[in-house]
């Protein structure tokens, strides 16, 4: 659509989902960005629980991971932003007009009249509370460890903002060097 001409100047942006990440690399959202630099890359329509008989689990913390890691590659990648499918299902991953039941980052649990937050909802709210709107990302260098992902940005207010993800289960001690403000060691 972006290469026909006519179409191109129908097109604000791209949305793009998650469901099958393993067949393509994050790096096509790059590539799609270089044929492509005045249109938006938008990670939409994401949820785990995609795969039957996988729907709802309840405090599945690699499923955070699993958001944490697609969020950090999509935004490394040139993506703007990034859409849940549902911010809040039944415990049965519904309802659903097309019976795809899956998990989502609040559950309803209406007989008891109560909600539960899901690890996905905490890392979520991650980044959307630590890279508010017109923040700009910036190159981030990780080094020596290939289970630490992370993304860089300058915030609107000019402060700095990292969001790292230990992939392992060690702890680990993280240096950041920033070439103006200097070096920050947390573990």
């Amino acid at each position: 659509v972006l290469a026909n001409a006519d179409a191109n100047t129908y097109v604000s942006g791209i949305g793009v989902h998650w469901y099958q990440n393993f067949i393509a690399p994050p790096s096509v959202l790059t590539t799609t960005h270089e044929k492509f630099p005045d249109r938006f890359i938008l990670a939409t329509e994401a949820c785990e629980g995609t795969f039957p008989k996988e729907t709802v689990v309840l405090g599945a913390w690699e499923r955070l991971e699993s958001y944490a890691k697609d969020i950090i590659e999509n935004l490394n990648n040139w993506a703007v932003g990034w859409v849940d499918w549902n911010l809040a299902l039944d415990e049965g991953g519904g309802p659903n007009w097309s019976e795809n039941f899956v998990d989502s980052p609040i559950i309803v649990n209406n007989t008891n009249d109560e909600f539960y937050k899901q690890p996905m909802f905490y890392a979520m709210g991650h980044f959307s509370k630590y890279i508010p709107e017109n923040s700009v990302r910036v190159n981030i260098e990780i080094s020596n460890d290939t289970t630490i992902i992370g993304s860089a940005f300058v915030l609107p207010d000019g402060n700095r903002a990292v969001v790292i993800l230990n992939q392992s289960d060690e702890e680990k001690t993280i240096v950041l060097n920033d070439a103006e403000l200097g070096s920050l060691e947390f573990f």
